[in-house]
């Protein structure tokens, strides 16, 4: 499945079924709160008998959506729904707005700290995209990858 960027209006994730498995869990917007947000979803993950690699990859694209919406927002509380049908794996990051701008890949110069996030977010994924959330006036940043069962 080719990458999607969100120029290209992928604001609505592909839909997973009836049959996904499904979590979901709200954290305050503290920077302890992306720790917290890769344990989660480890253990949730671990619980739905997902592959380790595909566990590894999504707790990687977690804590870079957690971190950017924390960064980048105003949000009192970030969002994180997960969804999974063994050999897929839906990760939608939700916060409350207050973004200056629609979040997007950049090329992050050498010396930078970061900067990086999106663009692992859209090396790693087989679709991503940001839509709105599902209340309010924030976004959602979603990603699609692969994820066995272990």
């Amino acid at each position: 499945m080719a990458l999607t960027d969100p120029a290209t209006d992928a604001s609505t994730p592909p839909r997973l079924g009836g049959s996904a498995l499904r979590a979901a869990f709200g954290l305050p917007a503290d920077v302890l709160a992306v720790g917290a947000a890769r344990q989660r979803v480890r253990e949730q993950l671990g619980a739905w008998g997902v592959e380790p690699d595909g566990a590894d990859t999504a707790v990687l694209m977690v804590s870079e959506l957690f971190t950017n919406a924390l960064v980048h927002t105003a949000s009192e509380v970030i969002t994180c729904r997960l969804a999974w049908i063994p050999g897929r794996l839906l990760i939608e990051v939700a916060d409350e707005g207050g973004a200056q701008s629609a979040p997007r890949p950049r090329k992050a110069h050498s010396d930078e700290e970061g900067g990086r996030g999106l663009m692992l977010v859209k090396l790693l994924a087989e679709q991503w995209g940001v839509g709105p959330a599902p209340r309010g006036p924030g976004r959602t940043v979603w990603a699609v990858l692969r994820a066995a069962r272990a």
